[in-house]
């Protein structure tokens, strides 16, 4: 399997990396799909989830009844919750999941996943997380 990236501006799109790889290609039937490529998550967004949203629904969880004791299993609880890919064996019916990461999520995805977690915490735990605050660095600053 070959992946390209075909860049478009000024309205125009380089289709080079196309052509050269189908006139080396074999024979044959190809499927050709087509994906906007989208910036990976940033380094803020994750600093927000880790720093701000895990901690809040840590302490939400804890007071819940629940026995976690980090950020990180947290972290792998609501992967497991939110972001499972499923594989069925055809034969037994049998589904095993398969929790994405969010390391290799892009922006857009990424700030779904955060919103799908605030929605978890206002509805569940009755919880308000507070919107994401670009100053943050400078706030740090000043205390």
């Amino acid at each position: 399997m070959a992946k390209l990236q075909v860049e478009k501006r000024n309205g125009l799109f380089d289709l080079k990396p196309l052509y050269e790889w189908m006139r080396n290609a074999l024979d044959g039937i190809y499927r050709i799909e087509v994906k906007k490529v989208r910036k990976p998550r940033s380094l803020d967004q994750n600093g927000w989830l880790f720093g701000c949203i895990y901690p809040i629904l840590l302490d939400a969880l804890l007071e819940a009844g629940w026995e976690f004791v980090s950020v990180e299993q947290v972290h792998e609880f609501f992967k497991a919750q939110m972001t499972a890919d499923k594989v069925v064996n055809k034969h037994t019916g049998e589904i095993i999941e398969f929790p994405c990461s969010t390391a290799t999520m892009d922006t857009v995805t990424f700030s779904t996943y955060c919103e799908k977690l605030r929605e978890y915490a206002k509805e569940f735990l009755n919880v308000d997380i507070p919107d994401p605050d670009k100053y943050w660095r400078s706030h740090e600053k000043n205390t």
